[in-house]
């Protein structure tokens, strides 16, 4: 972008938390790497219009490839669902900054990026709604936002980075929104271990964390499963598929001392993962 180009300011975050970039600078620095994970050229060119050092506070390399192997596996199991159905809708809920549809997009798929006022507001700077592509102006608990989605298509709902910051009620409450308006569906949830969740909000404010990351979502950590089959039990209408864990998409890409403490330490390997649900 030429450097004569005036910068959006920070200032038009208002009140959006800074984590909602954290997700975009993980992303930026594996794109900027000669062999990155991922290539995401949409983050680099949001954080490059923003007045906003991505190198300013690193984010710990396990942070950083976490994100981005979230990304990867949400984006191959997106990727699967637009193979299987072409013509499908994805439903994005709680979508923040997200790129996916910039990644993805196949010419047919129906994409709906749903958030909060603030957040889709601060979207517009960077994306532009299209007939195939739309904005949805709705809290994911208010079951409203329902009703702007066709039902005469195959549906996959997405669901990355936001479960851990609801109460377990809330998540039941989003879940049943999905199942009971949408019969046929599927989701794909990233969820935190609960034994993990424990000690993040156990620990918080009286550790010194190297991760920003960390000590920011530390305090905002409500909920997790160890898991994904314990979400059977939740709804007779809701059916556990499959689950992925993160750090065992590429264990190889961590640190030594972070790989051997897995080796040790195997549920290290199962903190963070991907649970596909089918609503019957």
């Amino acid at each position: 972008m030429a450097s004569n180009i005036k910068k959006l300011s920070l200032a038009n975050l208002k009140d959006l938390p800074e984590t909602l970039l954290y997700p975009l600078k993980a992303r930026y620095v594996e794109t900027k790497k000669k062999n990155g994970l991922i290539s995401d050229p949409k983050s680099v060119e949001i954080l490059d219009r923003l007045d906003y050092d991505p190198t300013k506070a690193n984010l710990v390399s396990i942070s950083q490839l976490g994100v981005c192997l979230r990304t990867i596996i949400f984006d191959e199991q997106v990727f699967k669902f637009l193979q299987a159905y072409p013509e499908g809708i994805v439903v994005n809920l709680g979508c923040g900054l997200d790129t996916r549809f910039t990644r993805l997009d196949n010419g047919k798929v129906q994409w709906f990026d749903l958030d909060l006022p603030d957040v889709i507001d601060f979207r517009k700077y960077f994306f532009s709604e299209t007939a195939r592509h739309q904005f949805i102006v709705k809290s994911i608990l208010d079951s409203s936002w329902t009703e702007q989605i066709p039902k005469n298509k195959k549906i996959l709902f997405v669901v990355e980075g936001l479960s851990f910051y609801l109460t377990e009620n809330e998540n039941r409450c989003l879940l049943r929104i999905i199942m009971e308006n949408f019969p046929g569906s599927d989701c794909l949830i990233e969820i935190l271990a609960s034994w993990y969740i424990k000690i993040m909000t156990l620990t918080a404010g009286k550790k010194k964390y190297h991760d920003p990351l960390d000590s920011k979502v530390a305090l905002m950590l409500k909920w997790g499963v160890n898991n994904g089959r314990e979400l059977d039990k939740w709804f007779e209408g809701m059916k556990f598929v499959e689950e992925w864990f993160v750090v065992q998409k590429k264990l190889d890409a961590f640190p030594l001392s972070y790989r051997l403490c897995c080796l040790l330490i195997p549920s290290m390997a199962r903190v963070n993962k991907i649970v596909h649900l089918h609503f019957m």
